[in-house]
């Protein structure tokens, strides 16, 4: 009996049982075709590492305030993946738009303008999303102190997860779908387009502010207020080079000297009288 259980036991650590569901996380998701079409939507989830779903584990969407909108469990019974693995679950409209297939087709409805999305275990939240205006945000296990968000995804496009620092507004952004593979899809920003209606920093166009009357001038301002206060230090001879003054008397030696010179040009000494 003793050596039954020990056999066991040896089997049972050489063969370790793959992880639940902390090894997944959000990884992308579609609320709309690009003819916003609610029906072509899809949530993508990646398997960091071997784990499985279980019959309790259900995405839960809800809305700005918290409320829950629906959920969908994906998976009747236990189901493991390995690590790399992409789960999909899209709508068959999402699988046609985005010509992919899907492990599921069972997706709750996603809210385009803002909601909340989470992987959800028993009463555990592993993993959420929030996106657009959110007055009561939803947190996970490993973000528990987050109230960020990210932008709403316009239709065609999705939310995608590019870093895993437990801050939604860090490590997700709005770029062009990638089902089932790596999220590399071209990122979108809606501020590009809005740089020059910046009255801070560019209240008349990019030359107004940049290039402008005010970043330019200031400087020369500044220069011609130093030369003026340099004159008496810095003028030009008669010959067009420049002299230096150095003292109160400077400009009556000049003055003197210059006489001189108009005389020496101009007649001859008289001769001194008998």
């Amino acid at each position: 009996m003793l050596r039954s259980c020990l056999v066991v036991l040896a089997v049972t650590m050489a063969s370790p049982a793959a992880a639940g569901v902390s090894a997944f996380r959000l990884s992308e998701l579609v609320t709309a075709s690009p003819t916003a079409d609610p029906a072509a939507r899809y949530i993508e989830l990646e398997a960091l590492g071997d784990g499985c779903w279980f019959p309790s584990t259900v995405v839960r969407v809800y809305d700005p305030a918290g409320g829950t909108l629906g959920d969908a469990m994906p998976f009747a019974s236990t189901t493991c993946f390995t690590a790399g693995t992409y789960l999909l679950f899209a709508t068959p409209a999402a699988q046609a738009v985005f010509m992919t297939a899907a492990d599921t087709a069972i997706v709750p409805v996603l809210p385009a303008a803002a909601g909340q999305l989470c992987l959800v275990s028993s009463t555990t939240r592993y993993d959420c999303v929030r996106w657009g205006t959110i007055t009561t945000p939803v947190h996970d296990l490993f973000g528990p102190a987050d109230d960020t968000t990210t932008l709403a995804a316009p239709g065609g496009l999705a939310l995608a997860r590019v870093a895993d620092v437990n801050v939604v507004a860090a490590d997700w952004r709005v770029e062009s779908p990638t089902p089932r593979r790596p999220n590399d899809g071209t990122p979108w920003d809606p501020g590009d387009a809005g740089v020059d209606a910046s009255p801070a920093t560019d209240a008349g166009g990019d030359d107004a502010g940049r290039d402008g009357p005010a970043p330019i001038d200031a400087p020369f301002a500044v220069d011609a207020a130093r030369v003026d206060a340099n004159d008496r230090f810095l003028d030009l001879d008669p010959g067009g080079g420049a002299s230096c003054g150095c003292g109160a008397g400077a400009s009556t030696s000049a003055a003197v000297t210059a006489l001189l010179v108009v005389l020496a040009l101009t007649g001859k000494p008289r001769a001194r009288r008998r």
